[in-house]
């Protein structure tokens, strides 16, 4: 049987659109209007402005303190579990938000902390979205070396499944993206100095040093 964790939900949402600047309580409600587990309404939100973790003022809605320090770890856990997902158990990139969403409430702070490490601390989830910091991620444990390296870091003859690309320039990402270098794909170490080549299929592409750095996968 699911579990409908309704509180947890509705944070994160209002969390993910403050990322973007700020949040409606209508844009909590169209995010929620076709979820069949639970209603998000006036009621609901009321309840919540109630209990301390958000405040609504017009037709704004915040977090509060309180409010963000509930829904950090659920994010935290969400985008962890992405990584997981993407970088190890090699899920389409399109398939993976169901299964975080389960993860996301069933994922012990003990756990977490290890899959964090396991993955070398992420700062991104595969989406591009900051990964709130941990306590692991503070101490730096490493205790496992990361599955997940940047293109630097493999040897010729490597074959490596991308995770991500910690790259903020639209342009040169939308270019990378129209060669076939994006989350997923499978490439082929060809040559590293004095330029960095890759294989993708039938084609050949050379990266600068910088860019390679900044390309992250999974060795396979």
């Amino acid at each position: 049987m699911k579990i409908v964790h309704v509180t947890d939900e509705v944070l994160e949402t209002i969390w993910r659109f403050e990322e973007r600047g700020s949040c409606t309580v209508e844009d909590v409600k169209k995010e929620h209007e076709e979820a069949s587990e639970y209603v998000v309404d006036d009621e609901v939100l009321s309840e919540l402005e109630k209990t301390g973790l958000v405040t609504i003022s017009g037709t704004a809605i915040a977090l509060t303190v309180d409010g963000k320090a509930h829904a950090l770890p659920v994010i935290r856990r969400h985008r962890i579990a992405e990584r997981l997902l993407v970088d190890v158990l090699g899920m389409p990139f399109d398939a993976i938000e169901e299964s975080a969403c389960e993860y996301e409430h069933t994922l012990a702070p003990g756990l977490t902390e290890a899959i964090c490490t396991l993955l070398g601390h992420p700062r991104e989830c595969p989406h591009g979205s900051p990964i709130p910091e941990g306590d692991c991620c503070r101490r730096s444990e490493r205790s496992i070396e990361s599955f997940v390296k940047p293109l630097t870091a493999f040897e010729i003859g490597d074959s490596v499944r991308i995770s991500f690309i910690r790259k903020e320039d639209p342009v040169l990402i939308g270019r990378l993206v129209s060669f076939g270098v994006s989350p997923g794909k499978i490439i082929k170490i060809r040559q590293k100095f004095p330029a960095y080549v890759i294989q993708i299929e039938n084609t050949q592409i050379a990266l600068e040093q910088d860019i390679a750095a900044d390309i992250y996968g999974v060795k396979i």
